[in-house]
């Protein structure tokens, strides 16, 4: 069997016991399915044309080990910032599949980005196109861009994850793309390739990215007064999944809208998916290590903490929580909480769940923005990544030591 499933009583991740897998390497620890990242990125590939491109949103989750299993798969990648770039190169990347978004690219980010040739830059303010003009003059290198507009539109996702307001930090206006363009045309060795916009996070419905698209072919149309020769639209990402009753993205379905949308355009498009392809493909397994149990509320208490996975924390997010082997006991309800000396340390709430001290639990569908969130608060050391391909498993990340955690300060 592929990806996570239940069989006799136990939670499994392709063709292994994910208890098995607890025990060899300890918990927490984060447990990755490569099968399942190729299902979820091959959802995007059926509909693709010639010239047509997915760029993995490496922020999702950074590992190099998966970025190589996407390099495989054909994947190109979207990275936010000059390590990401290097990961990227570093798992076997083609340059010519990496575009570059990100408010805040440094002058050695760019510098970097027009070494290795990138596909793109992807420009989001006039000053950042002014530093790029001047980095490419300096090192007498052509640069291919484009230019990502903000088209104030709302998903109705949490706030922390829609980028497409007018009050967001992300992208250009009209003025300033007119700006932009204009600039363009006296600078010989930028080259205005594309328009691209992403306007957030755990989309479902097809309708917001086709209108987002309106706003990129409007923007097309003033590019190409200024005679620019544009080659591609960056649709962006945002497919969610189902963390609880959401309506997951169709990839499919949305990818045909936008083909018959430009297919009178000699347009190629670039996706740039994360969470569809990682989100579903991983948990975060945790033991239990006591049970405290009140008048008020009974809790739960797990080796994992918010520092491991700080989405619930940081945006109340749901993750469905599984007995890692189902135990022949009372349900309770409890409240899973970490060690950590926060009380928004809450990784579940009221969640009906048979299991004793020392069994194991794990949270689904965390795979994306878990392991590339986390941090050393409280001096917790970072926990390992195993990436499952049918009955074999591989270490992909060690566990971090108290050596490492105090090796970059300095000496007493």
């Amino acid at each position: 069997m592929e990806g996570f499933n239940e069989k006799e009583g136990q939670l499994y991740v392709d063709d292994l016991p994910v208890s098995e897998i607890a025990n060899n390497y300890s918990t927490p620890a984060f447990i990755y399915s490569a099968s399942e990242i190729r299902n979820n990125f091959n959802k995007y590939t059926g509909a693709l044309r010639k010239g047509d491109l997915i760029c993995y949103a490496v922020k999702a989750n950074s590992n190099i080990h998966i970025l190589k299993e996407l390099v495989d798969l054909g994947s190109g990648f979207d990275v936010v910032s000059g390590n990401e770039l290097k990961r990227c190169i570093q798992a076997g990347a083609d340059p010519k599949k990496i575009i570059f978004s990100g408010v805040a690219k440094s002058s050695e980010d760019l510098e970097l980005a027009i070494n290795e040739g990138i596909f793109s830059i992807n420009i989001e303010s006039e000053d950042e196109f002014d530093r790029v003009c001047n980095i490419s003059q300096n090192l007498n290198k052509e640069v291919q861009c484009a230019i990502r507009i903000n088209p104030d539109i709302p998903t109705g996702s949490h706030k922390y994850i829609e980028t497409g307001l007018k009050t967001s930090k992300f992208g250009v206006g009209s003025e300033t793309l007119q700006n932009i363009s204009s600039k363009a045309k006296d600078k010989p060795l930028i080259k205005i390739s594309g328009i691209a916009c992403h306007i957030g996070s755990q989309i479902s419905d097809n309708s917001l990215i086709i209108k987002s698209l309106e706003h990129l072919l409007d923007a097309q149309k003033l590019l190409i007064k200024d005679e620019h020769k544009l080659e591609f639209l960056d649709i962006g990402g945002g497919l969610g999944i189902t963390y609880k009753e959401e309506t997951p993205g169709n990839p499919e379905s949305l990818i045909l809208e936008i083909l018959n949308k430009i297919s009178a355009l000699d347009l190629n498009i670039i996706l740039e998916p994360g969470r569809s392809i990682t989100g579903t493909a991983g948990i975060l397994v945790s033991k239990v290590e006591y049970l405290k149990l009140t008048e008020h509320k009974n809790f739960a208490i797990i080796d994992a903490g918010m520092n491991d996975l700080m989405r619930p924390a940081l945006y109340d997010a749901w993750h469905t929580v599984k007995e890692v082997k189902k135990r022949d006991l009372d349900k309770k309800i409890y409240e899973l909480v970490g060690p950590v000396c926060e009380s928004s340390d809450v990784l579940a709430k009221e969640r009906e769940l048979s299991i004793s001290q020392g069994d194991f639990i794990a949270f689904m569908d965390a795979g994306a923005y878990g392991s590339v969130m986390s941090s050393n608060y409280n001096s917790r050391l970072k926990v390992p990544e195993i990436l499952v391909n049918g009955s074999s498993a591989k270490l992909i990340k060690r566990r971090e030591s108290f050596e490492d955690l105090i090796a970059l300060e300095t000496n007493l």
